[in-house]
């Protein structure tokens, strides 16, 4: 039996500024408001997911740091699972997660896996004293801040300009996609950002860390997300719309034995190839694609490695084709982190739950028609020496 995703929720988005009347809510919260929108949309309560065989899988936030992590925020909620598991995966998270729920479902261990992704790092917190001792890199520490570096953008920069050096990487081709994502957000109601953007607006924006303007990087956002999982026996007692699980493929630390790594390298072409061969189909059969964008440049690397151009011709790809959701190649159909939001560790659940959302047909305006399969990429955490560490591909369809 596959296993599958009944289904999913987003919640809004907010940068929990109050002057502008939104929410300031903590991590915690947004779990919890997370968990009731999912319980609410497949008609239970908790009373009734406690008769139930069931694990939650969570991703590990910026904040707060408790010591027993997993524990706390079931004591929180008001639960109790038959075992807890923790992603501290940044932008793989959601995958991982994905991933070890498979597992507990396929094995039998549990019957129902429900997943939530929450982060709120716009919201302020002195927990001890000054200082919210965020947690950061040890070589960030010792070898990167001390040379004037700022944490991400400084390491992409550095990696958008060697792939405009090696390829010829134009600006405007990294707008594109930051316009096209912009266009897809405007149709998304939880989306954060909705104001319509053009590439003339694009290539008069700021440089943040060149050659990134400030459309070229994702928009911090306080957000929680919710998925619950099963096996395809149990999910027919709710009916017959689901999404299958078609196959997962993960790895941390690519090319772990070479120290001197080719940066514009991200390493998922074999998890790419993996993932399709294990769902049996084919990259001309997906329908929706959700790429991890916490920046532009890094979008156009991902199209080089699903392997719909040639290395170096992402760029190119991007200004010959239509990437939102009614053309060509739908991209990042929510909006991405681009224009939705990056809810800290948990942003690549903003992905995941698009992907679930198309394939139920469940998008409202932004709904790319006939949609079957999904393909959705995670990465996370910057290396100090090479590309993202963690890297994940999933494959879903109706």
């Amino acid at each position: 039996m596959d296993t599958v995703i009944l289904t999913s929720v987003a919640l809004t988005p907010s940068r929990a500024r109050r002057e502008k009347g939104e929410q300031v809510l903590t991590a915690e919260q947004y779990q919890a408001k997370a968990l009731c929108a999912l319980l609410e949309k497949i008609g239970w309560e908790k009373k009734d997911l406690c008769k139930t065989k069931y694990a939650l899988g969570l991703n590990e936030p910026l904040w707060p740091h408790a010591l027993i992590y997993s524990s706390e925020v079931v004591a929180n909620l008001g639960l109790s699972p038959k075992t807890t598991f923790v992603s501290d995966h940044g932008g793989m998270s959601a995958l991982n997660l994905l991933l070890q729920a498979h597992a507990l479902l396929t094995s039998e261990l549990v019957d129902y896996v429900i997943l939530l992704g929450a982060d709120s790092p716009m919201t302020p917190s002195t927990p001890q004293g000054k200082w919210r001792l965020e947690r950061t890199w040890r070589y960030e520490l010792n070898y990167e801040l001390p040379l004037g570096m700022i944490g991400p953008l400084s390491e992409v920069a550095l990696i958008a300009q060697r792939h405009i050096h090696l390829y010829g990487t134009k600006e405007e081709q990294m707008g594109k996609v930051a316009v096209s994502f912009r266009t897809n957000a405007l149709e998304n109601p939880n989306a954060y950002l909705k104001q319509p953007l053009t590439l003339d607006e694009y290539l008069k924006s700021p440089y943040i860390a060149q050659p990134l303007r400030m459309f070229d990087a994702v928009i911090p956002v306080n957000c929680g997300y919710a998925l619950i999982l099963t096996r395809e026996d149990f999910a027919k007692r709710f009916g017959d719309t689901f999404v299958k699980i078609k196959a997962v493929s993960a790895r941390v630390n690519f090319e772990a034995q070479n120290e001197l790594r080719e940066i514009t390298n991200l390493g998922l072409k074999q998890l790419v190839s993996e993932a399709l061969e294990k769902a049996n189909t084919t990259l001309d059969q997906v329908d929706v694609f959700q790429l991890y964008d916490d920046f532009t440049i890094i979008t156009i690397m991902q199209l080089e490695e699903l392997g719909v151009c040639e290395k170096g011709k992402g760029g190119e790809f991007v200004e010959k084709n239509d990437l939102t959701y009614k053309g060509n190649f739908p991209t990042n159909t929510g909006g991405g982190q681009l224009s939705a939001g990056q809810a800290g560790t948990a942003g690549g659940f903003l992905l995941l739950t698009e992907a679930v959302s198309q394939l139920l047909g469940e998008a409202g305006g932004r709904q790319v028609k006939g949609a079957e399969k999904a393909l959705v990429t995670g990465l996370g955490g910057l290396g100090y020496n090479h590309n993202l560490l963690n890297q994940g591909v999933a494959i879903l369809s109706r």
